[in-house]
């Protein structure tokens, strides 16, 4: 959960790091697509994730409190439809993937309460279930799976997850360390008893906000508040995340914490949470 002096630390940290991401970004000559959105719904956009279903629909939500439900809008920031996941609650969810499970292929939403800004809750969670046609602009989800887990060196905050759609395994960034770690939830992830999320390694990266793997699973994203870099698949995942990565574009946004491929997994997009300077944007670069 925030409070004062977390949103304050939080926004002085940005500040810092402000200086050394508008230099990355003036290492790009190419500005991305920007569309401001809609709809008021999301303020703390805290994660995004592509449909699995339907190429023009980007699933976001809120963080910290706010409402148990997902969010559909399409790619000209419209919302499509509320996903209101029934009974659940929202203590604060940090991030969110979608993949197909890899034997039945049905396309899956996962949603991650993984935030711990302080540390002190012994058990997480996953939301995960079926990705529904979007028919209406209210859609209440009552089948779904909650996956609890607990890191095996203790408890820590996290905002970044993503589902290896080769192997369905789920893979969490923690955020704080200077070093931020690398945990591991082998598929199948049972439900109805507490996982082991194993630390198999470690990134040159703290702050870790966003992450997201592409459809084919040869790379992954990994976004902090001051810029993106991707990561090349190699013999494994952990190894991948271990180098350096590469630094992509990316417009500095007022509280950047969500990214996600397109369709494609050719682009990519970017969405802030509300700023009272600016309109709300979701950015996509290509």
């Amino acid at each position: 959960m925030k409070t004062k002096g977390n949103i304050m630390f939080k926004r002085l940290f940005i500040l810092a790091i402000m200086a050394l991401a508008l230099y990355y970004a003036l290492l790009f000559a190419k500005s991305p697509q920007s569309t401001n959105l809609e709809t008021g719904r999301v303020p703390e956009a805290s994660g995004i994730a592509r449909s699995l279903l339907d190429d023009d629909i980007l699933f976001c939500h809120n963080d910290s409190g706010g409402e148990a439900s997902v969010f559909a809008l399409d790619t000209q920031g419209k919302l499509r439809a509320e996903l209101r996941l029934e009974g659940a609650i929202n203590r604060d969810w940090e991030e969110i993937a979608t993949a197909r499970d890899p034997i039945s292929k049905a396309a899956y939403i996962y949603v991650g309460e993984i935030g711990d800004n302080n540390a002190r809750y012994k058990h997480l969670s996953f939301y995960r279930f079926l990705e529904p046609e979007i028919s209406d602009s209210l859609i209440t989800i009552r089948d779904y799976e909650r996956i609890d887990f607990e890191y095996e060196d203790g408890p820590r905050d996290a905002e970044a997850f993503f589902v290896d759609p080769k192997s369905g395994d789920i893979y969490i960034i923690s955020k704080r360390e200077e070093q931020v770690g690398i945990y591991h939830l082998p598929y199948p992830q049972k439900t109805g008893s507490i996982l082991n999320a194993k630390k198999l390694g470690q990134m040159r990266m703290n702050w870790v906000t966003a992450a997201d793997i592409s459809p084919n699973g040869k790379y992954i994203l990994v976004k902090n508040y001051g810029g993106i870099k991707r990561f090349r698949r190699c013999r494994s995942i952990v190894k991948a995340l271990s180098k350096k990565g590469k630094y992509l574009p990316y417009h500095l946004e007022p509280q950047g914490e969500a990214i996600c491929f397109d369709a494609r997994g050719k682009g990519y997009y970017t969405l802030s949470e509300a700023s009272d300077s600016s309109p709300q944007a979701l950015y996509y670069y290509k």
